[in-house]
């Protein structure tokens, strides 16, 4: 797993700085695209592993999500933070156009009435990594093929995601995390 605490914050409680930083990450890898090109051939192995691991999740999700009491996509978690940003731009993704006057506790502006509408690819990292208590019952309950291809993709999303970030960190030591 990778200490996201390494990175900058990305506030969104405040509008202007969230996309004034966004910008200025966008602009690092402009300035700076021969040196990270690297970081574009790890973007797409990322990019994979969601696509590879997406069609558990939706398994799972449809047998959980439906009968929860308690849903836990709120607006908050689906806005990214900086480290989101970074694998949204190593994956060539634009970045999406974020509401950041939706309340943070509400319901959030990408679910509908079957699920997220974004690719697990383009949903903030904790969309895809929190795994609730019902889903792990449920995946500790079911077959053990499922069991260990899901800590399959667990782990090999965490460490492509963790060796991208890690990249992106070297490459720009002159970054400081502000938290």
């Amino acid at each position: 797993m990778f200490d996201t605490t390494k990175l900058p914050y990305l506030n969104y409680k405040d509008p202007e700085e969230f996309w004034a930083t966004i910008e200025d990450i966008k602009r690092l890898f402009f300035q700076h695209s021969q040196a990270i090109k690297p970081i574009f051939e790890m973007g797409e192995r990322l990019k994979d592993s969601f696509m590879l691991f997406d069609p558990l999740l939706q398994e799972l999700t449809q047998l959980t999500c439906p009968y929860c009491g308690n849903p836990c996509c709120a607006q908050r978690h689906g806005i990214p933070e900086y480290a989101d940003i970074v694998m949204f731009l190593s994956m060539r993704e634009e970045i999406l156009d974020y509401d950041l006057t939706r309340d943070p506790s509400g319901e959030c502006a990408f679910i509908s009435e079957k699920g997220c509408i974004l690719p697990r690819y383009r949903r903030p990292y904790r969309c895809t990594w929190y795994f609730c208590d019902p889903m792990l019952l449920e995946v500790e309950r079911g077959p053990s093929k499922r069991y260990k291809e899901f800590i399959r993709h667990v782990k090999t999303l965490a460490e492509e995601r963790r060796n991208l970030l890690e990249f992106f960190l070297y490459l720009n030591p002159a970054i400081k995390h502000s938290r």
